[in-house]
């Protein structure tokens, strides 16, 4: 009985997950109020602070949950890649794939950017090991004189992740058949300009 009771809790919880992350979509997080989120979600009030303490930490448990089904898995495959070069293709084409099939990135990681408490802190935490694997395997491919020395790695890394995640505000979901040819074009773009090659398919 225990077990199931807690099953249904965490159902509940999905649910009005999902029910807020549909309107902080169409409406953005700061215009979205518990009002609106109870109401999508069909609860009231008090069981809506039964599952979240605030609106705050509602948004950090959807974010967590992003990743840990998503992020984490993507980061722990990169990092299994020993070749640099390799690690790299995977993750600019994976990273590519995972933000178009994934349209609450958009809220999740440039609305994270305004929270500056201890949910930011532990959001940020995480993200950054996604961004030192990168930085790291850039640098590593510098060392190897496989990408040129003078460029400073953190830049590299930061503009990549930039030009990736700006996706979000221009791709249209409902074109999912475009995914791989955009992630194609992603990897064609960087390596063009890091390791001079001008058709990345091919490696």
């Amino acid at each position: 009985m225990k077990k199931k009771r807690e099953e249904n809790n965490v159902s509940r919880e999905d649910a009005i997950l999902r029910s807020a992350m549909e309107l902080f979509l169409e409406k953005g997080y700061s215009a979205t109020s518990t009002n609106d989120i109870c109401v999508a979600a069909r609860i009231n009030k008090p069981t809506l602070y039964y599952y979240f303490e605030s609106k705050r930490h509602l948004f950090f448990e959807a974010h967590m949950k992003h990743i840990q089904e998503v992020l984490r898995p993507y980061v722990d495959q990169a990092a299994a890649i020993a070749d640099p070069s390799a690690r790299l293709l995977f993750m600019i084409r994976e990273f590519t794939k995972i933000v178009c099939r994934q349209p609450e990135l958009r809220v999740l990681t440039h609305e994270a950017m305004s929270i500056k408490d201890q949910y930011f802190e532990e959001i940020r935490k995480e993200w950054k090991k996604h961004y030192r694997l990168l930085l790291n395997t850039i640098e590593e491919l510098q060392v190897a004189g496989t990408i040129a020395a003078d460029l400073k790695p953190s830049w590299v890394a930061l503009l990549l992740l930039g030009m990736i995640t700006w996706i979000t505000y221009w791709f249209d979901y409902n074109r999912a058949e475009d995914i791989d040819a955009i992630a194609e074009t992603a990897l064609r773009i960087s390596l063009s300009g890091l390791l001079g090659k001008e058709n990345a398919s091919s490696r």
